[in-house]
């Protein structure tokens, strides 16, 4: 029985009628499903029945393939009738045809199932197995999936050596992969490559299926010792749309009409995937602004129509792009947001550790990292950054413990952003937070954080330091100290260019302290930037003809 999730955030819901028949007890009601996803559906019914949130209803639909048990998660009466939103109590199940494998691979992950995902088309058999969400191994019954078959074919091994382990396969019991090293024909070192290889040809090739059942077998993995890789899915389902024989998989995008404008999605979990872009798929990113239609982004590209349009449709069914509406036209995301890779940040996990820890007495600006004065620019760039850091594919190589911690983290930055961004929702959260709490205010809440991170910077723990003394700012940013200190921080991680930022602020805010001006000229040196450096240093003596780091940094420059 699969575990309860909610379908909205997990799962892609897919907008089609059918008739179906609904039990409770000895009665049968007629209804019709309006919408449906993998583990839920909304159906309506013309007649009302007596049901709470939890009540049990069987539920019948032969085009879906929906039966058994469906548990109640809402009810609602309408002039019509009734309508019902009911959750999947069986396995998950259906029809390729009614389900894109991208959506089904995409919602195994958000919701960081464990089992096998089982998908038949003809003769084709294939098994994918998920471990929190992250596809770790798959087998094929197809000839050509075999581990020495895409050897072979990509001219890793030679026939001969082909030919020798498959007669010794039946003899030793032995996998090929291993037979391959005994007769020194393949590395030990090259196993793993080879079997992540042949792993990634067999979901790729799936994406050529027109049309199959699948089902997902909750926590049912192989039993035999496999090679546990962890393969992006993002990537997986990209590079699968844009192979030869997708077309079917893209139909729902690939003729949408040339006036469609297409913008980049609002939503970081489907922004910020782990997938290789190469140059031609760059600068069709690049095209997208939120404005143009697909085509003037194929005028601009001077790539061919259909080319273009597969790698839309594609990049759209990764959720990564979406067709704009009115009613999401604000907001836009900007290209920069997407494709620029940020430094990785010092200390990762003991970051992650940190945020995770404080989330339950962290506010929403701290969060963000913003104080309570920013705008709706400035919110908007603060959650696309952490949002970007943060987001579970973009460290899908961390063990689970990580990942579901930076699951709950991207659940909050989500939460966050949408409070702060809304006007009355922001309005009301900010009367709350002023009349609640353990009656510390965001001064003395800044203050300890502080503290805190000038613990850490005397014990030389530099990011931890960082981001206390980024956190205090946040609380309150009339406080020049907070700003010397993170860039003193700052410059202890070759960060020259925020820490310039962060000093030059507490410059501003106390222009007669000698040593703000000092390290200032400490900086610029470092950032190779001499005259500035000079003028730094010569302001701090004229506050202080005493400062030590004035006069060595003038002595390094005579």
């Amino acid at each position: 029985m699969g575990k309860k999730t909610k379908e909205n955030r997990y799962f892609r819901r897919y907008l089609e009628k059918f008739s179906a028949k609904v039990t409770n007890g000895k009665e049968t009601y007629r209804g019709e499903i309006l919408d449906y996803s993998l583990d839920g559906i909304g159906i309506a019914l013309r007649d009302p029945i007596h049901v709470v949130k939890g009540d049990v209803l069987g539920v019948d639909n032969e085009d879906l393939s929906v039966h058994g048990s469906w548990e109640v998660e809402w009810s609602s009466r309408t002039p019509e009738g009734m309508k019902l939103g009911l959750h999947r109590l069986t396995p998950l199940s259906g029809f390729l045809r009614h389900f894109r494998l991208a959506d089904i691979l995409i919602g195994l992950q958000r919701s960081l199932r464990n089992g096998t995902l089982r998908i038949i088309s003809g003769p084709v058999e294939k098994d994918i197995f998920i471990k929190k969400g992250d596809i770790v191994f798959a087998r094929s019954n197809q000839k050509h999936e075999r581990l020495g078959d895409v050897l072979l074919k990509e001219g890793r091994i030679t026939q001969s050596a082909y030919d020798l382990t498959s007669k010794l396969i039946p003899k030793t019991g032995k996998k090929q992969g291993t037979l391959l090293i005994e007769i020194n024909a393949m590395a030990p070192t090259d196993l793993s490559w080879a079997v992540q290889h042949q792993v990634e040809e067999i979901i790729l090739n799936l994406f050529a299926l027109s049309d199959g059942t699948f089902e997902f077998l909750e926590d049912v993995l192989p039993n035999e010792e496999v090679i546990h890789l962890r393969l992006p899915s993002g990537h997986l389902i990209y590079h699968g749309l844009k192979r030869p024989g997708s077309e079917e998989q893209l139909k729902d995008y690939i003729d949408l009409p040339a006036g469609t404008v297409i913008g980049f999605s609002k939503n970081p979990l489907n922004l910020f995937q782990d997938i290789s872009f190469d140059d031609e798929d760059k600068k069709i990113l690049s095209l997208i602004d939120g404005i143009r239609s697909i085509q003037e982004i194929a005028a601009l590209s001077e790539l061919d129509e259909a080319k273009l349009r597969k790698s839309l449709s594609a990049l759209m069914n990764t959720a990564i792009i979406e067709a704009v509406t009115e009613e999401s036209k604000n907001g836009a995301v900007a290209f920069d947001h997407i494709m620029r890779e940020p430094e990785a940040p010092a200390g990762l996990l003991e970051r992650i550790d940190e945020i995770y820890r404080s989330l339950s007495s962290s506010d929403y600006y701290t969060l963000l990292g913003v104080d309570d004065k920013a705008t709706g620019s400035d919110l908007r760039t603060a959650f696309y950054r952490v949002a970007k850091e943060f987001h579970p594919d973009r460290h899908f190589y961390l063990d689970e413990d990580v990942k579901g911690k930076l699951h709950v983290i991207s659940s909050s930055i989500l939460k966050a952003y949408s409070t702060l961004s809304s006007p009355e929702k922001r309005e009301e959260y900010d009367r709350a937070l002023s009349g609640t709490g353990s009656g510390v205010s965001r001064a003395e809440h800044a203050g300890k954080k502080f503290d805190e991170g000038y613990l850490h910077y005397r014990k030389k723990g530099f990011a931890e330091a960082a981001t206390c003394f980024e956190t205090a700012i946040c609380l309150n940013s009339s406080e020049a100290r907070y700003y010397f200190f993170y860039g003193l921080a700052l410059m202890e991680l070759d960060k020259f260019k925020d820490a310039e930022k962060a000093v030059s602020k507490a410059c501003k805010m106390v222009p007669n302290n000698d040593d703000c001006h000092a390290v200032l000229g400490q900086i610029y040196l470092r950032l190779g930037y001499p005259m500035r450096a000079r003028v730094s240093f010569a302001k701090a003596l004229e506050l202080n003809d005493e400062n030590k780091r004035a006069q060595e940094g003038m002595l390094s420059l005579a």
